[in-house]
């Protein structure tokens, strides 16, 4: 995620000159310009010293000692951009990676544009960009060989940080070339950018940058920060979605030793105190009388068939076909991130500081600015590593929170969230009800395909409202079915909605993916040939064809890698299903068995061809993650509604996969020279479905319900 402003040629490169001076490339306003060549741009100042000073948010800085350091402007996550980003630059700056710093960037719109994650669009936007900023500091390097020497700069080659004469015999480090190539002019040139053989590091598995700091504890994440004077902060929150504050009593919750202040926020009551035990335990002693609104009889119940209700007619189905239909109930999800929610803010009349790990860093400080009154370059915020995200971390209220209560309270002011606040108070993915509707002619080709899906949205981040689409072709169903079609719907609740991690997929991709396999029962066929039969589409466009192409290449990977075809032993089955989107393809065949009616997981068959995997490592993580929450959503998480609020409270209840229940998961990547594609979400929606449809070759049932119950099947 980023934006695309158009800046000029010169916007982008800032060189630092002077004797020992280092080398700064940096000051770019777009991470998604497509042509860094025409966007490139130059500003210096004068140091005390006389000499020239560089800008401190640069984004790629050399040393004369031969250190590279690299800003990255995107938070991570845990998915790794602070290494993959940083390996772009590397790889086409010629150096050793052992060589590269990686530095997080604070949060500066002017020098950076928009900084913020999510829709796995990381790597995509800066794939392009990054690669031609190490290029071209390269360029400036050679260039400045080339004058120190006397010879054509095309004549000379870089390796591991050096510059190279053409017999070898000569050789300059990047740190020894730093003063000379802060005089080289920008290239004018094309930046040429190396092919996909010369790469060393660009597809090689890389441990990430923070690895070593993360196990040894070293690691900043947001809940870590701590600051001169600084004080805890918890909040009581609502017991319901759209209840309301009517007064407080907080004489018990003042007698709490450490318990400093009780102050009302737009959220709630905090309390603060000078360590998290005295908030909490005056949260606990606080006597909050709430009226519990409109919603204090709303269950997870009549969600339900308010989402039922809102199902219309499906499309005609062609006379003399086999006509088949089914429903999905899908739940509400908690984002349950490992790091719950968290803030720091210090706010005073003029300025505000924050810490936080957020995905939308310039949200969070745009917001900070119009709740104080103030400009945005009075706001100083600094990103820290985020325990997790999924998309939670898209909205920001947490940094709210923070702010509210420090300027209450004049004082640098932690806000935490506890786990049950978390679960309790999150932007859920949304729950769902989809019906579908298909039919197969006599020789068992599909026909017809209609697909409603259902959602529940309100509040939150994805916003409320209601309404329904008419039937349309859904982008991310590629499957050669005439008429195919789907109709989306949407019910407004009080209960907030939000991003979730492959978002729409995980409901709409899911249920395609389990009626798929149902119409390949009522044709007969086999599911993995039923599949690939209608992965062939000579009318397609070539775009679409080449989409039909790494899917259909990406299931038989599966099929093959898993045996498909090959006998189990009874009561197990294999299921299958695939994913194109994010620019990415996916696939995967869980094999699982029943015992003592019990669902047992052996083996999860993962293939992804995001085009070129920068780090496989990273791909190969975000693959075993992506699988996780699948098998977790599929067999065990769901977030229930009653009396207007969530009944869940923490792991326990909400129930995630644990390592005893995970099956044996191996991850297999498609070599390509395609463009990447994104790695956070397309991991996902192919595998709730293969354990469906897993179950059904087990058992002979079909699965109506997510999360699965044996009980339930049908």
């Amino acid at each position: 995620m980023s934006n695309r402003k158009d800046v000029s040629r010169r916007s982008f490169i800032q060189i630092v000159g002077g004797a020992g001076a280092s080398l700064v490339l940096g000051s770019f306003a777009s991470l998604a310009c497509a042509d860094v060549d025409d966007k490139l741009k130059g500003k210096s100042a004068s140091d005390k010293k006389g000499g020239v000073a560089f800008e401190p948010n640069a984004l790629v800085r050399v040393d004369p000692d031969g250190k590279v350091t690299v800003t990255i402007v995107a938070p991570d996550a845990g998915q790794g951009s602070r290494t993959v980003l940083a390996m772009l630059v590397a790889e086409e700056l010629d150096v050793d990676w052992h060589q590269v710093q990686v530095v997080q960037a604070q949060t500066n719109q002017t020098l950076y544009g928009y900084q913020g994650i999510g829709g796995s669009g990381t790597v995509k936007s800066q794939f392009p960009v990054l690669r031609k900023v190490g290029a071209a500091t390269r360029m400036m390097l050679v260039a400045a060989a080339a004058k120190t020497w006397n010879v054509d700069a095309a004549s000379l080659k870089t390796s591991k940080g050096h510059v190279h004469s053409a017999d070898g015999k000569k050789s300059l480090s990047y740190g020894e070339l730093t003063a000379v190539a802060s005089t080289m002019p920008v290239p004018t040139t094309e930046i040429v950018l190396k092919k996909p053989e010369d790469f060393k590091i660009i597809g090689k598995a890389t441990t990430r940058v923070d690895n070593p700091d993360v196990v040894t504890g070293k690691a900043m994440y947001g809940l870590d920060v701590k600051v001169p004077g600084m004080v805890y902060a918890v909040i009581a929150r609502t017991p319901a979605f759209g209840a309301t504050l009517k007064g407080f009593d907080d004489s018990e919750a003042r007698k709490v030793p450490g318990v400093i202040d009780v102050v009302k926020v737009g959220s709630g009551v905090a309390v603060v105190g000078t360590n998290t035990w005295a908030a909490i335990s005056g949260r606990k002693a606080l006597k909050v009388d709430w009226d519990m609104g409109p919603n204090a009889d709303l269950n997870s119940a009549k969600i339900l068939e308010q989402l039922k209700g809102a199902v219309g007619p499906h499309k005609e189905m062609p006379e003399g076909g086999k006509v088949i239909e089914a429903t999905f109930d899908f739940p509400y999800l908690s984002h349950a991130t490992m790091e719950p929610m968290n803030a720091v803010a210090d706010v005073h009349e003029d300025r505000c500081t924050i810490w936080t790990g957020s995905q939308q860093p310039t949200g969070a400080l745009g917001q900070a600015a119009q709740m104080l009154g103030l400009k945005p370059e009075q706001i100083t915020l600094n990103v820290m590593l985020l325990g997790g995200g999924f998309g939670r971390r898209l909205s920001n209220e947490y940094v709210a929170d923070a702010v509210s209560v420090s300027k209450l309270v004049k004082k640098p002011v932690k806000v935490m969230w506890t786990r049950e606040d978390d679960m309790k108070h999150d932007n859920y993915r949304t729950t769902c009800h989809a019906a579908l509707k298909g039919a197969v002619d006599a020789s068992g080709n599909p026909v017809g395909w209609s697909h409603q899906t259902i959602t529940a949205e309100g509040g939150g981040r994805r916003g409320g409202g209601g309404g329904a689409s008419a039937f349309g072709n859904t982008p991310d169903f590629h499957y050669n079915i005439p008429g195919k079609g789907q109709r989306q719907a949407r019910v407004p609740t009080a209960v907030p909605t939000g991003a979730w991690r492959s978002v729409e997929h995980t409901i709409q991709s899911v249920a395609n993916e389990c009626f798929v396999d149902e119409l390949a029962h009522a044709a007969g066929k086999d599911p993995f040939e039923f599949r690939r039969s209608l992965l062939v589409n000579d009318q397609a466009s070539d775009g679409e064809k080449e989409i039909l192409h790494r899917l259909k290449h990406v299931l038989e990977t599966a099929a093959d890698k898993a045996g498909w075809g090959t006998p189990l032993p009874a009561g197990h089955g294999r299921g299958i299903a695939c994913f194109a989107g994010y620019g990415s393809f996916a696939a995967h065949v869980i094999e699982l068995s029943v015992e003592n009616n019990k669902i047992k997981l052996h083996r999860a068959v993962c293939v992804v061809d995001c085009g070129v995997a920068v780090n496989p490592k990273g791909v190969e993580a975000q693959m075993q993650g992506a699988c996780t929450d699948g098998l977790a959503t599929a067999l065990r998480a769901a977030i229930t509604i009653d009396k207007g609020g969530v009944v869940e409270n923490s792991w326990p209840d909400f129930q995630w996969m644990t390592l005893d229940a995970m099956p044996k998961v191996e991850v297999h990547i498609i070599p390509s020279d395609n463009y990447p594609g994104g790695m956070g979400e397309p991991g996902y929606p192919s595998v709730p479905p293969a354990v469906a449809n897993a179950l059904f070759a087990a058992t002979g049932k079909r699965v109506r319900k997510f999360p699965i119950r044996l009980e339930e099947l049908v």
